[in-house]
């Protein structure tokens, strides 16, 4: 691939332009006036049990290419061009994990004097609920971010609306960086076993890792395109089979087994295709690295538009005798 991930965004093509304003349009937050430079300590008790993960809006390279016969990615194809494509410039984004008793979210930001203000003008809800764990994630972007350095962000669960002492605090997320590193995934993509053993290269400075396995269901540009970038989980579109962390030193994990805070998980079939999606986190709550994972296209008349599908496949076959 010519193109790289840390590179400046060039200019978006027609390739994503309509998802690009629907989603600029969706990450607007409201204006964060009169806030109390003392105000560092928020109301309510850190718990283990309240995650947050912040990431920066990182750009996709997708490349595109003549399609000659036969159809379909092959060596006798043409590279046009390589574009850097972003989904949101500029925006920061958040994913709280939750495993409390609250029932929504506030996102404290740190403003430009230091002190907290919230982010947005009304309470996060979940947008995914593991019934069996009774774990949520909830997700939020920031289109505008403050002048404060390094961007920190801070999620806090309420409880019918309302905050208490009690009130569960996440992890301070303070984003040091504007790269996410590539996490090499280096586990069998055929194994003779469901349970899969899956194992990726370890990362500097990762407190652990987050994984992610899962079958994608949308379609169209606008929801592929989400899909694939950089960030802990794809929330939309998406059909869980396993989700859960590994503390560092760790560098891998087979299904099944002790040593994963488990959110979730399902049996995997013989003979199916899954994505296996694997990100380091650090100790500032900061993601850190990303498997950009195996190749994928879309095929338009005479082209291809060629990107990282931010997985790596996986099929489970049957065990031989």
């Amino acid at each position: 691939m010519t193109g790289d991930l840390r590179s400046p965004p060039r200019r978006i093509g027609p390739f994503a332009a309509v998802f690009l304003v629907a989603l600029a349009l969706s990450g607007c937050t409201r204006k964060v006036t009169n806030v109390d430079a003392n105000y560092t300590a928020p109301e309510g008790q850190r718990s283990a049990n309240a995650r947050l993960i912040a990431y920066p809006d990182a750009p996709v390279p997708v490349e595109t290419w003549t399609d000659l016969l036969p159809d379909g990615p092959g060596e006798e194809d043409t590279l046009l061009s390589t574009e850097q494509v972003s989904i949101a410039p500029g925006t920061l984004h958040g994913a709280i994990l939750d495993g409390t008793p609250a029932s929504g979210y506030q996102v404290l930001r740190r403003e430009s004097n230091g002190g907290y203000a919230q982010l947005k003008d009304h309470v996060l809800n979940p947008v995914v609920r593991f019934l069996d764990s009774q774990w949520e994630i909830y997700a939020f972007s920031d289109a505008r971010p403050s002048a404060f350095s390094p961007p920190s962000y801070l999620g806090r669960g309420v409880a019918a609306g309302v905050v208490t002492p009690t009130s569960p605090l996440t992890n301070a997320s303070e984003l040091m960086s504007p790269d996410i590193a590539t996490l090499r995934y280096t586990g069998a993509t055929a194994p003779n076993d469901s349970n899969l053993t899956m194992s990726w290269d370890a990362v500097p400075g990762a407190a652990g890792y987050w994984i992610q396995i899962y079958q994608f269901t949308g379609g169209g540009v606008e929801a592929i395109l989400q899909s694939v970038q950089p960030a802990p989980f794809v929330l939309k579109d998406v059909r869980n089979f396993f989700i859960g962390y590994v503390a560092a030193p760790a560098t891998g994990y087979r299904l099944g087994e002790p040593g994963a805070q488990v959110l979730m998980k399902r049996p995997l079939l013989y003979q199916v295709a899954y994505r296996v999606r694997v990100v380091a986190v650090s100790g500032r709550g900061e993601l850190i690295a990303f498997s950009h994972g195996d190749w994928e296209h879309i095929r338009e008349q005479g082209l291809y538009r060629r990107f990282r599908a931010g997985a790596t496949v996986v099929t489970p076959k049957r065990p031989t005798r």
